[in-house]
């Protein structure tokens, strides 16, 4: 109705040439929101996850000896009462391990893949000097006590069909709140086609020609969210630093897509991010989280986990 009355305004303004320029144009803005359009309908809610901020790859502090993606820098988000994002890929068996890199030269020193490593192989090195292994990720659902929500992510370094499945395998009868994401596509896609069912996100940021090896083409696709047509996200997680393109306020304003904000290492980036209404994925500092209480200094939060710790163990023996 609106478009015919438009059309008609416009015919009798410019003639069929205007009304034609008219109509290519909303057809034109019609497939870019096809394009980049999130998953329309079954829309997940996000109540629970707004209730809470992401530690990034667990409540890290390497000067407290604390290392990012360990048993106990994700076991202290949630002791904290914080929610947490962590890395997961596979070794050369097939194991599902927690870990950020490919290669494990950053975090132990050694120029190795971890796709051409067995599990027991890896577990012999130790994170960034502390007594911290790579930990499995059965092992940080066993340590975890499902009480925050916990995002995903599964990195693009494994078949993406076979992480995904062994992935879900291993998250079968857990209890607590979570969702996936990955900067690859058909990992997203997996999910759709898979396991509906479970909250998926599309991670991006503004990728430039050669980042992980992408095309000019593939970079400016992904960077516009010209690959949400395929894998049809429930939300996007964008760097919060070049987040301000066309296409986020697009999805955001009149798409109603929920947006991830990261990685979050500022009071003011905290704000800003709280501003937009997006889930905040943080680091290094210690926002108020759920609770609505101030935080202390991370020694604080140690002694406190500690005390947690002992309370758990206490009750494990009775």
């Amino acid at each position: 109705m609106v478009h015919s009355f438009t059309m008609s305004v416009v015919w009798a303004a410019g003639g069929p040439a205007a009304a034609w320029v008219l109509g290519a144009l909303l057809a034109a803005g019609a497939l870019w929101l096809w394009l980049i359009g999130p998953q329309m309908g079954r829309k997940p809610d996000f109540r629970e996850f707004r209730r809470f901020d992401y530690a990034h790859r667990g409540l890290h502090n390497l000067e407290n000896g604390v290392p990012e993606n360990s048993l106990r820098a994700l076991a202290l988000a949630e002791l904290a009462g914080y929610g947490m994002e962590f890395d997961v890929q596979l070794t050369k068996d097939k194991q599902v391990v927690v870990h950020h890199d490919h290669s494990i030269q950053r975090s132990c020193g050694e120029d190795r893949k971890i796709s051409e490593m067995t599990y027991e192989e890896l577990r012999q090195y130790r994170l960034f000097g502390t007594e911290e292994a790579v930990p499995l990720l059965r092992e940080v659902l066993a340590a975890l006590d499902g009480r925050t929500p916990l995002i995903i992510e599964l990195k693009d370094y494994n078949d993406p069909a076979e992480l995904c499945a062994l992935t879900m395998k291993e998250l079968a009868g857990y209890q607590g709140p979570y969702c996936v994401e990955s900067f690859d596509p058909r990992i997203v896609r997996w999910f759709r086609r898979n396991r509906p069912e479970i909250v998926r996100g599309q991670l991006m940021c503004r990728f430039q020609k050669g980042d992980g090896g992408m095309t000019a083409w593939q970079a400016f696709c992904g960077r516009n969210l010209l690959t949400n047509w395929y894998a049809r996200p429930h939300f996007e997680a964008y760097d919060i630093h070049t987040r301000d393109i066309p296409a986020m306020w697009a999805v955001r304003s009149l798409l109603g897509m929920q947006e991830v904000s990261w990685t979050i290492r500022s009071l003011e980036e905290y704000e800003r991010a709280k501003s937009l209404g997006s889930l905040c994925i943080f680091e290094h500092i210690l926002p108020a989280g759920a609770s609505g209480e101030k935080r202390g200094s991370y020694q604080e939060l140690l002694d406190a986990a500690l005390v947690a710790l002992s309370k758990r163990t206490a009750q494990g023996k009775r």
